[in-house]
This record gives structure tokens, C-alpha cells and sequence, in this order.
């Protein structure tokens, strides 16, 4: 176990952890921390109103292969979110990492299946490279779900993070049901599918405040997550291609305010 920032993480082929009811989301949601032992296929697709829409290749391949590809496309990119609050302006600069996929695909409700045991910055190519396949994963008693929702969200985080979304700065306390789900925002996205991200603050000590990940991602169940929550206003969206260092706008009042 490996403590980080209070709350424990598992290894995402180590042992099963306490789930949230609905979607059994783990407790432990510290996702870029996690330690193990160590065909390519690409979404193409095209956006057209709002929403993908997939050549036959792309639904050859299957649910963890998309989600993969999505993840793997996702890791080159920076976004910076800028919302306003009390006449102040909050940025949001959320970042992916190859090593945080096992924990956001739901790899440890895999528990009762055999996995060949990959550290979690090598799953993602394994997958690409058919060394960790769907139908294996299917095999799991909670894959319809637990597992299923969470690829569903990866294949559309990107399209979602590019479109309109809902940002709420999250407080579970304000939920009519009970979570432990641990986070920091809340983006709520309707383009595609439904769906809910959880951003959480990056550890304190290795970034800067304004660096976050993403702990949590799943397409909507039974419970609405926005429920209570309060929203808050983007003023500014930014998405930052880092190979290439070029910045693309994808929101922004600011600009507007100024003229």
C-alpha cells in the first residue's frame, strides 16, 4: 500500500477494495500512484454536432481497445479549464498519465479473473498490442457494472472535454445518497453519452496547486451526481497539445470581456 495524500492506493491488479453502491466506485481515487510489477488499433472518428461518429474500423474494435487508444491520444494533452468565482478567476490544468488508466478502466474489479500482471504504465500498450483482451475482461463477474460504464467514459472523455460540459466545484455532503467517491471537481458531459468526471488535485508536493487529474470517470447510472452541486462558470478552455506545444481555444469570455 502506498499512502498518498491521506488515502490509500491499490495496485490495480492488488486487492479488492470497499465500491461505492450503483457503480462501485473505489474509495482510493489517488490515481496517478499506483506501483506493480511490469494491435495497435486508433479511433478515427469524426465530430460532427457534437458527437463521434465511427468508421467500420472503429467498431471492429471493442471497448478496451477504444478506451485504450482514447487514454493513449488523451496523454499528449494538457487542459486548462478557467472558471470565475466571487470576482476571481480559478485555473484547472488537468493532465493524463499512461499509469493512471488501470485505476480509471476499473482494473481492480478484475480481481476474480487472471490478468497477465503488466505494471500500470505498460497496460495501455499491452492492450493496443492484443496482450490484454476484451473478451478476457468480460469474464469478470462485475464487468456489466463496473467495468463496462468506465471504458464507455475513456472512449468519450476527449470528446467530452472538447464540448460543452457542466463544471461544479464538488461537494458530496450536498448528495442525497450517501459516496465516498473523493474529489475535487465535477464535470458533468452530455455529448455522446452521459456521463461524470471527477478531477482531484494532483500531489501538492511533486505539482502546483493548479494541477489536477482525473480520479473518476463513468457513463451515468442510476444516481445523478449533479445533483446539488454547485456550478461554476468557464470563462476560458484551453487544450494544449504538448509534443507539439500548440494551444488550441476552445472557450473563451475572457477575450470577449475585453472588447
Amino acid at each position: 500500500m502506498i499512502s498518498y495524500r491521506g488515502i490509500e492506493a491499490v495496485d490495480c491488479f492488488g486487492m479488492q477494495p470497499a465500491v461505492e453502491p450503483d457503480l462501485g466506485l473505489c474509495v482510493y481515487l489517488k490515481p496517478n500512484r499506483f506501483r506493480g510489477t511490469e494491435r495497435k488499433c486508433f479511433i478515427r472518428a469524426l465530430h460532427v454536432q457534437g458527437s463521434f461518429i465511427f468508421t467500420k474500423d472503429d467498431y471492429d474494435m471493442d471497448f478496451l481497445q477504444q478506451s485504450a487508444s482514447a487514454w493513449k491520444e488523451l496523454t499528449e494533452y494538457r487542459y486548462i479549464f478557467t472558471y470565475g468565482y466571487r470576482q476571481k478567476l480559478y485555473p484547472v490544468s488537468l493532465t493524463f498519465s499512461p499509469k493512471d488508466y488501470p485505476h480509471l478502466a476499473g482494473f481492480r474489479y478484475m480481481k476474480d479473473i487472471s490478468l497477465p500482471n503488466y505494471s500500470s504504465t505498460k497496460v495501455v500498450d499491452r492492450i493496443m498490442d492484443g496482450k490484454i483482451l476484451n473478451g478476457a475482461i468480460q469474464k469478470a463477474a462485475l464487468y456489466t457494472e463496473m467495468i463496462e460504464p468506465r471504458l464507455k467514459a475513456l472512449i468519450h472523455l476527449k470528446n467530452s472535454l472538447d464540448n460543452d460540459f457542466t463544471l461544479y466545484s464538488y461537494m458530496p455532503h450536498m448528495y442525497p445518497f450517501p459516496t465516498s467517491i473523493k474529489a475535487d471537481y465535477l464535470i458533468s458531459s452530455h455529448i455522446g453519452i452521459d456521463s461524470f468526471i471527477f478531477v482531484i488535485q494532483a500531489d501538492a508536493q511533486e505539482n502546483s496547486k493548479h494541477d489536477f487529474l482525473c480520479c473518476s470517470a463513468f457513463q451515468q447510472g442510476t444516481r445523478n451526481y449533479e445533483a446539488n452541486q454547485r456550478s461554476r462558470i468557464l470563462m476560458k478552455k484551453e487544450r494544449i497539445h504538448l509534443p507539439s506545444n500548440t494551444s488550441t481555444l476552445l472557450l473563451d469570455k475572457l477575450a470577449l470581456q475585453k472588447l
